[in-house]
């Protein structure tokens, strides 16, 4: 037998209710007139729900047919990354409704779980050069690479291509993993 703690209910169904009624004449305002909760000034949304009343708020999207936005990708890390990076916004457009997928990145890279062609990779590196320079540079900071060709040491490189192609590998998978890692110490 499921049970669910009264509290707990009411959070999470006034939470929903405050932000998908349809004005004052709908259903939803209704319901949410009936709860007559008063959430207090320490109540910051989301954030203020125990996990019970986050799964009454997911069910009640499940029921009305809306976006649970607090599961997305793009809520997890907006207080952590810049949603205008486009590297950063590869992943949230790929993985906004499922973020767990990013779990791939434990296990395989980035050319093997999204982008296998040259073709586009190296069209990735062309429009984002800066930012996909950035997270590299991030990613030998971390690792402790002294240079770029210490970096790509293992990848075969024999044209500037291939080079480009590598760097955008290894920034895009450094940067999934740093991602995946913020999801999970937020949860």
């Amino acid at each position: 037998m499921f049970t669910i703690d009264r509290l707990d209910y009411v959070s999470g169904a006034w939470l929903f209710w405050s932000e998908h009624h349809s004005g004052q004449a709908s259903e939803g305002y209704a319901r949410l007139s009936r709860y007559q909760f008063n959430p207090g000034a320490c109540f910051t949304g989301w954030q203020s729900l125990s996990e019970c009343a986050r799964d009454v708020y997911r069910a009640w999207c499940a029921r009305e047919s809306v976006d649970c936005t607090y599961d997305q990708l793009a809520y997890l890390i907006a207080d952590s990354f810049d949603a205008d990076d486009a590297c950063v916004e590869y992943f949230v457009d790929r993985y906004n409704d499922d973020p767990e997928a990013l779990s791939n990145y434990d296990t395989s890279d980035f050319v093997n779980i999204d982008m296998c062609c040259t073709r586009d990779l190296l069209g990735f590196y062309d429009r984002n050069e800066a930012e996909v320079k950035q997270w590299f540079e991030a990613m030998c900071d971390a690792y402790g690479y002294t240079s770029t060709l210490e970096a790509l040491q293992g990848d075969t490189i024999e044209d500037p291509d291939d080079m480009k192609s590598a760097m955008v590998n290894h920034a895009m998978t450094y940067l999934a993993r740093i991602i995946l890692d913020t999801i999970h110490s937020d949860r």
